[in-house]
């Protein structure tokens, strides 16, 4: 659902529970300066109005309670009526009609459907807007004459982002084989240097402290590089990926909104 449909629908679920018309508009031009992009991508999921409806049953329960409670009345005086007895004295007796007399709550004005669009920076185009027949020629004839150009341009911004993606997923796989090569070997060789340093102890013990010494320095330089590409390649390229998925939704969104002011200012026309 388009973002300025659903703002418009649910004003108008509020209001049809009772919430004023200036409380409904002020709620909604506030809530919609709060949304994130998860919002704007649930906001575009939905489907039915039964969805608006819940939203606005929960909203209009928590403005109600916010509002302040009305003030009573006071009890309204019963009025004597003369009653003239046979006795010729004038008593009164009093009219049991008369109850508790509480203020009627105030009619419900209904939103301002011509309201400028120029007034509503979220404004996308909807069935209530009355596109003119021109705007819409011009949009349809425009969009069919460059749609080679739009296509060849969608169709490198994707080819661009799957040549990224394979790309950082074949880093990691090189990065991951390139961790287990250096392991093996590094640790094969510091282990050959250690156990010939062992040897070498008994009969030339200074030699065989410069082996294991050098077989030591050997496993930690192995165990740093290790470190360092595990880091690149199992934390830093998956990270990288997750970004480029945003960055590609934010993309898509953004035509998204772009098409949708295009076609608006077409349909102005």
């Amino acid at each position: 659902m388009e973002l300025n449909i659903f703002m418009r629908n649910l004003q108008t679920a509020l209001i049809r529970r009772g919430i004023p018309d200036e409380t409904a508009l002020k709620h909604v031009t506030n809530l919609r300066r709060t949304f994130t992009a998860e919002d704007l991508e649930e906001i575009d999921a939905i489907q039915s109005p039964e969805e608006i409806d819940s939203l606005a049953d929960s909203i209009a329960s928590i403005l109600k309670k916010r509002q302040p409670p009305v003030q009573q009345q006071p009890k309204a005086e019963p009025q004597p009526t003369p009653r003239q007895p046979a006795s010729g004295r004038a008593e009164y007796t009093f009219d049991d009609d008369l109850g508790e007399s509480f203020p009627e709550p105030a009619p419900v004005r209904k939103t301002k459907s011509s309201r400028k669009v120029e007034e509503d920076p979220y404004f996308e185009y909807s069935s209530e807007a009355e596109p003119t027949t021109r705007g819409m020629l011009i949009f349809w004839i425009g969009l069919l004459l460059t749609l080679p150009i739009w296509l060849g341009l969608l169709a490198v911004m994707f080819v661009v982002f799957i040549a990224l993606f394979v790309a950082l997923s074949a880093l990691i796989v090189v990065g991951v084989a390139a961790i287990i090569a250096i392991v093996t070997v590094g640790a094969g060789i510091a282990l050959v240097g250690i156990v010939f340093g062992i040897t070498q102890l008994f009969t030339f013990p200074a030699g065989g402290l410069y082996e294991i010494g050098l077989g030591v320095m050997i496993a930690g330089a192995v165990l740093f590089v290790a470190v360092l590409l595990y880091n690149f390649s199992i934390r830093l390229l998956p990270w990288l990926i997750t970004q480029l998925s945003v960055l590609l939704k934010f993309l898509c969104r953004k035509l998204k909104e772009l098409f949708l002011h295009i076609r608006r200012e077409c349909y102005k026309l």
